[in-house]
């Protein structure tokens, strides 16, 4: 097959003006939502007018032109929940509170990165978890099942479950899912791929799972065994996008892009091995310094920055890439807006249930166990957060 030859795809990617319409459809949820928990008609109006100003500024920095349709449900990005059920209305009540607060009232977090094991068979040479893999475990399903408690309390619109690799907690990972309210809530596993089986990506999505993001950080197989240490983790990883896919799951691949990945052959590479494999998202996170790269020269330069985010816009602005999966890249948005961690729209709790800014800013702010998460995000804020970005500037 030629490089630049498309074929129809196995995904239902919404643009052009349906997606205009999608944006209409759900800035009437918006507007229902905002009469409902504002107490006068004036504030509501004013936080919708600030939340579509927040709302065009990351359409344009983030390139967001499109969505997709996986079963009934609709999503537009990976850092959202799906927007059209209960999971949707928790994000539009907080971004709403975000950029005009109620007096008395916390938003809820948009997203709960929850790492619930040490365990993993790789050796990934960007792993965040570096120092404590394969250490003795700490928390039990019971706890982890507490921790999402407290913060589906507040308001909480995605949960994503990682590790060290959580299939190889496949039993309890289950259970998580099985007792945890994934109505209100979207749940993702974050993983390599690992013993992603049909029958398992059928029973996790029959308890509620919604989308799996597995690792792929190369289009070519032996330069991914490489990066992640170990040969046969790129057939993993296809395994595991076809066994998600089949189940009726959202399905993202995540690349770390490192410099020398960060050409247009490289890029366009994976894009149509993402659209081969039917695959809804494509998902970069720029290296940093820490886990594994911690004290290494790894950040990418301002050319390198520039073919990824050209990458972006071409593959969600031109035509003949419409039926390319959606990329998710939200580093732009931090570099112009601030970050939103810390507490500010999401957080990162570790394998010990110690909450932290995000995996990239590890500090230890309190214990998700035995703490509220209040206390945690009080703390977060005296730490200053973010390492690289500052804290998220709202609308005025």
């Amino acid at each position: 097959m030629k490089t630049d030859q498309l074929h129809k795809p196995a995904v239902h990617n919404i643009s052009g003006w349906r997606f205009r319409l999608l944006e209409l459809r759900f800035l009437r949820q918006l507007v229902r939502v905002a009469f409902r928990i504002y107490p006068t008609r004036g504030a509501a109006w004013q936080a919708i007018r600030r939340q579509v100003s927040a709302h065009l500024a990351y359409r344009r920095i983030c390139q967001l032109t499109k969505a997709v349709r996986i079963g009934e449900r609709i999503f537009t990005h990976t850092s959202f929940p799906h927007l059209n059920g209960a999971a949707g209305q928790v994000l539009a009540s907080n971004e709403l509170q975000y950029n005009l607060p109620i007096p008395g009232r916390r938003p809820g977090l948009n997203k709960l990165l929850l790492a619930i094991t040490k365990k993993c068979s790789l050796q990934c040479a960007h792993c965040l978890a570096w120092d404590e893999l394969n250490g003795r475990e700490t928390l039990a399903a019971a706890d982890v099942l507490d921790i999402i408690r407290k913060f589906q309390a507040g308001g909480l619109a995605t949960v994503e479950l990682s590790g060290g690799e959580p299939l190889n907690r496949y039993q309890d990972l289950l259970r998580i899912v099985q007792e945890s309210n994934t109505g209100q809530t979207d749940f993702w596993l974050i993983t390599s791929g690992y013993r992603l089986t049909a029958p398992r990506a059928q029973a996790l999505r029959d308890a509620g799972l919604v989308g799996v993001a597995i690792s792929l950080d190369h289009w070519d197989a032996a330069a991914h065994d490489q990066f992640r240490g170990l040969e046969g983790s790129f057939e993993w990883a296809r395994q595991a996008a076809q066994h998600a896919t089949e189940a009726g799951l959202a399905v993202c691949l995540a690349l770390t892009p490192v410099r020398a990945f960060c050409t247009p052959e490289n890029l366009w590479h994976y894009a149509r091995l993402a659209r081969d494999w039917g695959v809804h998202f494509i998902r970069i996170l720029e290296p940093q310094p820490v886990g594994h790269f911690a004290g290494q020269d790894i950040s990418l330069r301002p050319a390198d920055i520039a073919v990824l985010e050209n990458f972006v816009r071409k593959i969600h602005r031109e035509p003949a890439y419409r039926d390319y999966p959606i990329i998710d890249y939200y580093a732009p948005h931090q570099r112009q807006s601030g970050c939103s961690g810390a507490g500010m729209r999401f957080l990162y709790v570790d394998t010990d249930g110690d909450m932290h800014a995000c995996p990239f800013c590890q500090h230890k702010c309190g214990s998700a166990v035995h703490e509220s998460v209040e206390t945690g995000i009080e703390n977060m804020a005296l730490a200053s957060g973010c390492h690289r970005y500052s804290p998220f500037r709202t609308v005025e």
